[in-house]
């Protein structure tokens, strides 16, 4: 008689959503053992795998639920091929007499005892199995935590932090250093003291996890010691079974039915080993498909990664040679160019507002406007108007035209021009600051300053390229000092001390209403 148990199915390792390469199938057992010696399995390069110069045909990702359907029809066909194999060793049961007071009846029930007592074993073991989970889950996350908290950590343990803060102590007080390396030092010293307290608990962490390795070890003794009880039982389920084979095998009067049931017995087995070896099948090829998924998203991501470099060492060589070309068109420019056009610029403009006349400006200006247009005038032959000549009324004939001649109209005289104000806006000041020069402040100024302007436009032209700051160079400097003024006002306002007082400040409102903030509209006025 063949042996009655149910066959066990292979164990197969748990496959996620994105497994990695490790729990492939021709490395299950291999990733296993690794993660006992607390190891990875090294990936694959993906170089080897995936030729990243060219297009990556991108892979669906495995169904997972499409697998787990498939999986649950197999286990409910496995599940109807046990009942049905139940109903056949039924038959042989009652076929073969099974009783208790015959010898037969006696030794299948003796049989039965043990197979009871293997099945309470197997769950016993099971949850042993279950406990011993729970404790390499906590212990890798102990492992977890150490390696976070000494990755930031320089020493891990107190009596290196005490040496080493001593030492830098001792550096302090005896060496004699720059203010900025005593700082650094002082820094380095603090660190190493709020570090005490990781390392206290790391040596906490360190402890729960050697009670956890003990506790470990002592649930795989149980685990060993429950093996080899099953497997003695299992040697003593062989015993009885061969007593009770050759029982049966002394009854020769019911052979030939007993001989049928048990041929559909085994073939029906055999139907339920290959439902398993199909259930396994289909876990290898989601796993295979898995791990193919896994391996396309890699060489994608691996070729994303190499575009991005080609395009930015692309980008960098287009802004180097762009900046290339600037500096030599820079470079072909005439040296401070922008300074001597300043230059010309504040020169004429003082010129033409206080040393120049207005009036005669204007006459002469009118007097070329008429030169102009005579100029421009074409003589016109056979004038029938030719001998006449333009008379205008006077004042007192008009009057005396149209009125009643009461008197004279009196003519008022044309006012006086008035010299002009000297005025300077604030931004011919910052001009005059490129140029590293002050602006006049009277009216009698003016001509020297000019002079100066002009002087200094002769100096520049003199200087070789980079010898002097330039007006821009000059322009961002100010830039620079006056955000960092702001920032320091800002902050000191935040602080809200008393004493301290901004004009700056959005919380000081001015009392009168003409007050404006510094800008081009606010005038030097002499």
């Amino acid at each position: 008689m063949t042996d009655e148990t149910t066959p066990t199915p292979p164990v197969e390792p748990v496959v996620d959503d994105a497994s990695p390469p490790e729990n492939d199938a021709n490395g299950a057992a291999a990733g296993g053992k690794n993660k006992d010696n607390k190891g990875e399995k090294e990936q694959v390069p993906i170089e080897e795998l995936y030729d990243l110069s060219k297009p990556i045909k991108r892979i669906e990702r495995p169904s997972k639920d499409a697998q787990n359907a498939a999986i649950t029809a197999i286990d409910a066909e496995i599940d109807s091929l046990r009942e049905e194999r139940k109903v056949v060793q039924t038959k042989i049961d009652e076929a073969m007499g099974k009783q208790k007071n015959t010898p037969i009846g006696r030794e299948r029930d003796a049989l039965n005892k043990l197979k009871n007592r293997k099945g309470l074993m197997i769950e016993q073991k099971r949850q042993i199995r279950a406990r011993l989970e729970i404790v390499k889950m906590k212990a890798d996350q102990l492992i977890g935590q150490q390696k976070n908290a000494r990755s930031t950590m320089k020493f891990t343990n107190l009596a290196d932090i005490e040496k080493e803060i001593n030492r830098l102590q001792r550096k302090q007080e005896t060496c004699s250093m720059s203010l900025s390396d005593e700082k650094k030092l002082i820094k380095d010293i603090e660190t190493l003291q709020a570090s005490r307290r990781t390392a206290e608990e790391l040596k906490s962490k360190q402890g729960d996890l050697d009670t956890i390795k003990d506790d470990r070890k002592a649930i795989q003794a149980d685990l060993n010691a429950k093996d080899k009880e099953i497997d003695s039982i299992q040697k003593e389920i062989d015993a009885q079974s061969k007593i009770l084979k050759d029982l049966v095998d002394k009854q020769s009067s019911q052979r030939g039915t007993v001989d049928e049931l048990v041929k559909q017995r085994d073939a029906v087995k055999g139907k339920i080993d290959d439902k398993f070896k199909e259930k396994n099948a289909l876990r290898t090829e989601f796993r295979e498909k898995t791990n193919d998924w896994y391996h396309n998203q890699r060489a994608i991501k691996a070729q994303r990664q190499m575009q991005y470099e080609e395009e930015k060492k692309r980008r960098e060589e287009e802004k180097a040679a762009w900046l290339k070309k600037k500096e030599e068109e820079e470079l072909a420019k005439t040296p401070f160019e922008e300074e001597m056009a300043l230059c010309d610029y504040l020169a004429d403009y003082l010129t033409k507002t206080y040393l120049t006349d207005s009036q005669e400006e204007e006459a002469k200006k009118a007097k070329e406007a008429e030169e102009k247009a005579k100029a421009d005038v074409v003589a016109v032959k056979d004038d029938p108007f030719a001998g006449f000549k333009a008379v205008s009324k006077k004042a007192e004939d008009e009057v005396n035209y149209f009125g009643k001649g009461k008197g004279k109209k009196k003519l008022k005289a044309k006012k006086s021009s008035k010299a002009p104000t000297f005025s300077i806006s604030l931004d011919l000041f910052d001009q005059f600051g490129l140029i590293t020069l002050n602006p006049p402040t009277s009216l009698d100024g003016v001509a020297a300053s000019v002079d100066e302007l002009k002087a200094k436009k002769q100096w520049y032209s003199e200087q070789p390229r980079g010898s002097v700051p330039t007006a821009k160079d000059i322009r961002k400097a100010n830039s620079e000092a006056a955000a960092k003024s702001q920032s320091k006002g800002a902050k000191a306002g935040n602080k809200g001390k008393k004493g301290n007082f901004s004009i700056s400040n959005e919380e000081f409102a001015p009392l009168g209403t003409g007050a404006v903030s510094s800008g081009t509209g606010e005038n030097w006025i002499s």
